[in-house]
């Protein structure tokens, strides 16, 4: 039974380290390691470009992992709380690569969304900066205008200083007015022109979603295109253009704000952690098997006589030997007989007293 449970872990433990080695490749493709590419022609016309460096540090880190858990399960290596904390640190890297490829396998328009929202927002924040410097510039002008033209009716109407009419002070205000509607209208016009830029960009961005990053790449050009004379007109310059993260960067930047995370990033998170972990961690929470008591035979002492010291020698195994060989002749030698049943009579292992008699 134990070789069987053994064998069931090797395989389930030899599984998951395969889809961990997958997905850190993928992940490692995708964001980190794209090339170099290797060409490897397969039958049936099929040809694999995969990147060489992406496959040896995937597979590099796959066998690391997997001997630590065969040390573990050979009972080379304990398992604690210290050590789970240590392979979780091992292991770091190799499930945020789980991570990444879990999550955007599950989600597969996240990365679309994700680098499109953040470009929006650059541009959304910007378009509204400059239309609401230009209009409160153009609100001004206007103000100004309509200002002067309070002023000049005033005089003529004889509300102000002199009397009803078209006097003197009625020309100097009209004099006035129309000086500020000519400086005025030439300003406005420009304000105008970018508004209407703005329009267009906000057109832009209203239109649909795109579905690669090239399309967002375009759709930003655009965007400057159509937003610089507004920027410059209103003496704002332009954001930098905003490149899209990597695939990896981009889920880690996502599950890392509180405000996103929800049950689905939490059970993605466990599932990356579990699939390089997960196996040692059952089979450390099988009990083991409990060990039967060794019998350990008693050793007894004889108790001295009253007053005699007692010297006890430990316990030893006195061979046997051999009564010397006697011929037909000669008789049987009278010392080796008396010794021999002593020797004899030991039989094994005994405890030996010596006595001190009393004078």
């Amino acid at each position: 039974m134990r070789f069987m449970t053994r064998t069931i872990i090797v395989v389930a433990m030899c599984m998951l380290t395969v889809v961990s080695i997958w997905t850190t490749y993928r992940s490692l493709t995708d964001s980190i390691l794209p090339e170099p590419l290797v060409t490897v022609p397969f039958p049936n016309g099929y040809v694999w470009q995969g990147s060489i460096l992406a496959l040896g540090l995937s597979l590099a880190i796959g066998m690391m992992l997997f001997a630590l858990k065969m040390a573990i399960i050979d009972e080379q290596k304990r398992l604690s709380i210290l050590g789970v904390v240590g392979m979780t640190i091992v292991a770091s890297i190799s499930i945020a690569f789980n991570m990444d490829v879990l999550y955007r396998t599950a989600k597969k328009d996240f990365y679309i969304t994700y680098s499109y929202n953040e470009m929006r927002s650059v541009y959304d924040k910007y378009l509204s900066e400059t239309q609401s410097i230009l209009r409160e510039r153009r609100d001004g002008l206007l103000k100004g205008v309509a200002r002067q033209e309070g002023e000049f009716e005033s005089e003529v109407r004889g509300l102000r200083k002199a009397p009803a009419g078209y006097g003197t002070r009625a020309r100097e205000e009209d004099y006035k007015l129309t000086l500020i509607q000519k400086e005025s209208q030439v300003e406005i016009e420009s304000l105008e022109e970018a508004l209407a830029s703005l329009q267009e960009a906000d057109a832009l961005l209203a239109g649909a979603v795109p579905t690669s990053i090239q399309e967002i790449q375009d759709l930003q050009s655009k965007l400057r295109v159509a937003a610089k004379d507004a920027g410059a007109v209103a003496g704002i310059p332009l954001p930098p253009a905003v490149n899209s993260d990597s695939p990896l960067f981009a889920v880690f930047a996502n599950l890392m704000d509180w405000k996103r995370i929800g049950v689905f990033e939490v059970f993605i998170l466990a599932l990356a952690l579990l699939l390089d972990l997960g196996d040692i961690i059952g089979y450390a929470m099988v009990p083991n098997k409990p060990q039967k008591e060794k019998s350990v035979m008693p050793s007894f002492r004889a108790i001295p006589e009253w007053g005699a010291p007692e010297v006890v020698a430990q316990p030893r195994f006195v061979p046997l030997e051999e009564p010397p060989q006697t011929s037909a002749l000669q008789g049987p030698d009278p010392a080796a007989s008396q010794a021999t049943p002593a020797i004899a009579s030991t039989g094994g292992p005994r405890s030996v007293r010596i006595r001190r008699r009393r004078s």
